[in-house]
């Protein structure tokens, strides 16, 4: 038997048995409670009309599958835009209204079900007890988006659950079971859905009853935190190198260690002050661009594939690529037959997803009956007996247009008229491989990155002949490997390597210069790139992208042709193709456990000597890195002005995840908004001289006449 003591549009307090008020959180106007201004609003108005008297006792409970979310992520991306005052005033306020909550006089106990994130789980941390699920999922994810907990979060997980357990879960921004959450002492027994309620009213009694002493944890919420020397010297160590660009973790840590002395109100308002400090950086900014970019893709990718399934799929060309798509798609279910036309190839597809299936054993990650029930599904042969139950065939033979349009074609006349074949090309049009075809419709191009089993783009190129049947196809089998696939248009290149072949050119002028690669490598991973562009070209094989680059310059020959041997030109004719050969720009030996080392080569610069003109000295490293930054973006903003792809936040998405852009700066095209298009112009201007890789586009014109953006 309950009654109504009051009812909200996002919350409603009933009163039970055994003067037990329940506080439920429904947000009556979506499928999830987050923690909004209105929400706060609510509550506020709840707590002071919720009569002290004849109430013993509260239970926190979520009438949704979740307990509470955190900040909905449009009203995150406003507080970031407004002053340091009105985010600090915000966490405040916010933070003054759940101490009123966790103030109020009797016990209080939170059922946890679902998850309870950030927000979400500072609101559960102002009772004085918590109940979970086993399968609940609780965590602060604040610091992936680049800032802090800022109501509460860093003040009360230290004092209830201690100072290491508090300093992993602020800084990793993991999400934990119940289970491990019980372990770490965040919450303080576990149920399973059923139970939940039941349990959490059983504890609660137990605390009014005087069983529990309650007040002990109020005092002990309040009070100051007793400081773990060792785990913190080692979270400093952990983030010192990440600091400057994602300075997150590395605030939270000076933060706890500032406030452990502190009493709850003082640290309260610390952390309110930190929490605008991340705020307003550029990180926390590009980080949730990031956020949203990425939800906005997976939703397209839901709507493009369009309930298509793929029940069994083949690879045609087997190999370490062929073996890393046929491992990715048997690992997650799907059935493969994998061909090639040499018996050895095969077997080196069968042995390199034997490896990576090993690697899963040895990681435990999967059993290792369960690793032999995923090769049993992969079939290795060399004929194209069963050929007519596939849905899809992705075709990953040599680079070479004859030889994919032979292959294909003869695919075709042994497959399924509705089957998909997917090519596996980087660099050649899917409409010049569609030639060879009879029914071209069902060309779709499908460009893994290496490792396939590593790398999660996977570009989903649609031709001018392409169905939009068999474009939703690819995407569903991409969606099934676990990938995130970009849908891209038609044209050399497609969009990564059109993108990287810019800056490829780019490098190669200032290389041609005079400028020491090395210098150029240390320049852009200061700047935040996972490496530079002659480590980088080392590892993708310089004998490919030197045939990457002709064909490249013929389709864009204004941008990334050039008219003098380059230095990727020079090392691929002498045989030095990088990690693959032992030297390119740099010299590789195996260490001990056969991975490629990188060291200095002085014949390098030898070599690259004979082709470079004039003297680096007048070049600076501001220079340096804006012109390689400015290939980038001014090519990726030709590709959005072409339709290349859908959005800015596309092309951005699939730079992060193809190439390692750095998430501080979202992707090329955030970055350019984040400087002003005024500086991307003023570039264009500054480095005409060197030619159509710094020539702006149309649009970007446009929108730099009219004050636009390219996230608008």
């Amino acid at each position: 038997m309950s009654n109504s003591l009051y009812s909200g549009n996002f919350l409603r307090i009933d009163q039970l048995d055994n003067g037990i008020a329940e506080l439920c959180l429904d947000n009556l106007n979506a499928p999830v409670n987050t923690l909004s201004v209105e929400f706060r609003e609510e509550l506020r108005d709840a707590l002071a009309t919720l009569p002290l008297d004849g109430i013993n006792g509260l239970l926190l409970s979520s009438a949704k599958p979740g307990f509470l979310a955190g900040a909905n992520i449009d009203e995150l991306e406003t507080l970031l835009a407004k002053t340091t005052a009105q985010q600090i005033e915000f966490c405040e306020n916010t933070a003054a209204v759940l101490c009123q909550l966790e103030d109020l006089p009797f016990p209080s106990v939170c059922a946890v079900n679902g998850f309870a994130l950030g927000g979400g789980l500072e609101v559960a941390l102002c009772t004085d007890y918590r109940l979970a699920t086993d399968s609940a999922l609780l965590g602060f994810p604040e610091v992936g988006l680049g800032v802090l907990p800022g109501v509460g979060g860093t003040v009360k997980s230290p004092r209830l659950a201690g100072f290491e357990t508090a300093l992993e879960w602020l800084s990793s921004g993991r999400q934990y079971s119940g289970k491990h959450a019980l372990s770490a002492g965040m919450v303080d027994d576990i149920a399973d859905d059923n139970s939940l309620r039941e349990k959490s009213l059983a504890l609660l009694n137990e605390a009014i009853s005087g069983k529990l002493d309650w007040q002990q944890r109020r005092r002990q919420r309040k009070g100051s935190v007793e400081i773990n020397t060792e785990a913190l010297e080692n979270s400093f160590a952990k983030f010192k190198r990440s600091a400057k660009h994602y300075p997150a973790a590395n605030t939270i840590c000076e933060l706890l260690q500032r406030c452990a002395p502190l009493d709850r109100d003082a640290a309260l308002s610390e952390e309110a002050a930190c929490f605008s400090q991340l705020a307003q950086s550029t990180t926390a900014k590009a980080l949730v661009a990031v956020y949203q970019a990425q939800q906005s893709l997976k939703k397209k990718n839901k709507r493009y594939a369009n309930k298509e399934t793929i029940e069994k799929a083949g690879v045609l060309g087997a190999g370490i690529m062929g073996g890393g798509i046929a491992y990715t798609t048997a690992l997650r279910g799907t059935p493969v037959i994998m061909k090639d036309i040499q018996q050895s190839a095969v077997e080196l597809g069968l042995k390199e997803a034997r490896k990576l299936l090993g690697k899963q054993v040895s990681q435990q990650r999967i059993s290792q009956d369960k690793a032999d029930t995923i090769l049993s599904s992969i079939l290795g042969q060399l004929d194209f007996a069963d050929f007519d139950s596939l849905d899809i065939i992705a075709e990953a033979v040599v680079e070479k247009l004859e030889i994919k349009q032979a292959v294909l074609a003869e695919t075709a006349k042994n497959s399924r008229a509705d089957a998909v074949l997917a090519s596996n090309t980087s660099s050649l049009r899917i409409s010049d491989i569609a030639a060879g075809l009879d029914n071209p419709a069902q060309l779709v191009g499908m460009h893994f990155f290496n490792p396939v089993h590593m790398m999660p783009l996977v570009e989903v190129v649609k031709g001018p002949q392409s169905s939009d049947q068999a474009v939703a196809k690819t995407i569903a089998y991409a969606l099934q490997m676990g990938k995130t696939p970009l849908l891209v248009k038609d044209c050399s290149g497609f969009l990564i390597n059109r993108i990287l072949g810019a800056y490829f050119a780019a490098f190669s002028l200032l290389i041609r210069e005079g400028v020491d690669f090395q210098r150029i490598d240390n320049i852009m991973t200061a700047w935040g790139l996972p490496m530079g562009p002659a480590y980088l070209l080392d590892v993708a094989g310089l004998d490919t992208l030197d045939k990457a680059m002709r064909i490249l310059g013929e389709a864009y020959p204004d941008v990334m042709a050039a008219n003098f041997e380059t230095a990727i030109n020079t090392l691929a004719k002498e045989g030095r193709y990088g990690q693959k050969t032992g030297a390119g720009f740099y010299q590789y030996q195996a260490d001990d456990k056969g991975r490629p080392q990188r060291s200095n080569d002085p014949k390098t610069t030898a070599l690259l000597a004979a082709n470079q003109i004039g003297s680096a000295n007048t070049i600076s490293d501001q220079d340096i890195e804006d012109r390689l930054v400015l290939a980038m973006l001014l090519e990726a903003s030709r590709c959005l002005n072409e339709g290349i792809c859908e959005s800015a936040e596309d092309i951005d998405t699939g730079m992060r995840l193809g190439t390692g852009f750095p998430a501080h700066f979202c992707g090329p095209l955030w970055y350019a908004d984040n400087k002003g298009l005024d500086w991307v112009m003023d570039g264009c201007e500054r480095f005409a001289s060197l030619g159509g890789m710094y020539a702006a586009d149309s649009g970007l014109i446009e929108r730099a006449k009219n004050k636009g953006s390219f996230y608008s």
